[in-house]
């Protein structure tokens, strides 16, 4: 059990000069980091911790689709990720056994460009960004060991680093602290908060970073593949210092034999692709590879008096799809854009779950048909006949093909396809 630990109570308690905040975030990577931004700008009062110290790796997506980059464009991040090393891809590829269609990400005077950047350089800029604001306090390597919580309410958090054990309390705590959020797993024994929803990936998750990946073969393109074999997929894209991810997804049964040989395995599954293989032809993989291990789609209300869950820990998918940085950003910018409002109105030790709420009705407006996309595509290995279908349709026309990239940048939450995409789909559906 995540909570307060009996040895805390033999420690000193440090007094803190300033230990009372507006807001308290728990986890400084991507969410946390982009929310103490947003909030600091508007003048809150933030503290931002990590039990990490960086810079420092995570295992994780390196995309930033089209509509996460759109949030770090209007927070004024996206040049300073670019000079970090971010490399912008242009181009969106999706190929399947029977589909192969792509688009351009700059057109019409539209720039939908999304960004692929490892998390030790992303993660370092962003913390950078946030700690040079006067109004953020940033501790790393602090362990948050519980929350403070008084008639039902989170009112504050306690934790410990070198110097012992710390309490500090704000009007609003957000946990930005991944899918194992402690903040949400304290919440939920205490005082039965953040209920949660998962629905187990049928696929496990393999990356590695390649050097020497030819030109010729691959420009600044997110590369897509469904079915390369049954339930498998792949991704290759590039990154920074001249080097380029690639992952592969399968059938989560094989995962022990596969790691009997990672390295030698990897490629073999790369190989067997329909066009990752070919991209990655004379390149050697740089460093290990690593693994995501078996995941969960997680779904969690993301709501309780004086606490609300970004990013990963209130919505965590499918790695498949990419879309993990780009939830955690939309949902930050979310965030940013309600709070004035529940501290304008907010009184006592705990903004209320009712002023909360309006967080919930927005993330999941926006968010869920990207989740509920994911969950279709990751509870079974086979692509479902619909997802199969509008792949192909996507294959007929460069106007469906452009609706369809449009959905996986993350850039059209409300009306995926459109009606005259149904009516295409629905005349290959006859043909077929």
């Amino acid at each position: 059990m995540i909570g307060f630990d009996r040895r805390d109570a033999s420690r000193t308690l440090m007094s803190e000069p300033a230990k009372n905040f507006e807001v308290i975030i728990v986890g400084a990577r991507v969410a946390g980091s982009a929310t103490a931004i947003l909030l600091a700008r508007d003048g809150r009062r933030v503290l931002l911790i990590d039990k990490d110290g960086f810079p420092s790796d995570r295992l994780s997506t390196h995309i930033v689709l089209g509509g996460g980059a759109k949030v770090l464009e209007r927070m004024g991040m996206l040049e300073m990720l670019e000079r970090a090393g971010g490399v912008r891809f242009e181009r969106s590829r999706t190929v399947g056994p029977d589909f192969d269609y792509s688009g351009e990400l700059v057109r019409n005077g539209a720039d939908d460009r999304g960004l692929c950047l490892g998390r030790v350089l992303m993660d370092a800029a962003m913390i950078d960004a946030a700690r040079s604001f006067d109004n953020v306090t940033f501790r790393e390597r602090f362990r948050l060991t519980d929350l403070l919580i008084e008639d039902d309410a989170v009112v504050g958090i306690r934790g410990e680093d070198a110097s012992g054990v710390h309490e500090f309390r704000a009007p609003l705590t957000i946990g930005a602290d991944g899918m194992r959020s402690s903040v949400a797993q304290i919440a939920s024994e205490r005082i039965d908060a953040f209920g949660r929803v998962d629905v187990r990936c049928a696929r496990a998750y393999y990356y590695a970073y390649f050097e020497g990946v030819a030109r010729k073969n691959l420009g600044d393109e997110l590369v897509a593949e469904f079915e390369s074999a049954p339930g498998a997929g792949n991704l290759v894209c590039r990154c920074e210092n001249g080097l380029t991810v690639a992952a592969t997804a399968f059938d989560a049964s094989e995962m022990q034999t596969f790691r009997t040989d990672l390295a030698s395995n990897l490629r073999g599954y790369l190989n067997r692709s329909f066009a990752v293989g070919k991209i990655l032809e004379g390149a050697t993989i740089a460093g290990k590879v690593f693994s995501s291990g078996l995941l969960n789609n997680t779904y969690r209300n993301p709501v309780t008096d004086g606490a609300i869950l970004i990013g990963d820990a209130g919505l965590h998918v499918d790695p498949l799809f990419g879309q993990g940085h780009s939830m955690a950003l939309m949902s930050a910018w979310i965030v940013g854009e309600l709070a004035r409002e529940w501290f304008s109105n907010g009184r006592g030790n705990a903004i209320p779950v009712d002023m909360l709420a309006d967080y919930t009705r927005r993330r999941d407006a926006e968010l869920m048909p990207y989740y509920n996309a994911s969950v279709r595509t990751s509870r079974e290995l086979p692509l479902d006949k619909g997802s199969r279908l509008a792949h192909r349709t996507a294959s007929r026309e460069q106007w469906a093909a452009d609706e369809m990239i449009k959905f996986s940048q993350m850039l059209a939450p409300r009306a995926a396809l459109s009606f005259r995409f149904a009516r295409l789909m629905a005349a290959a559906s006859r043909a077929a």
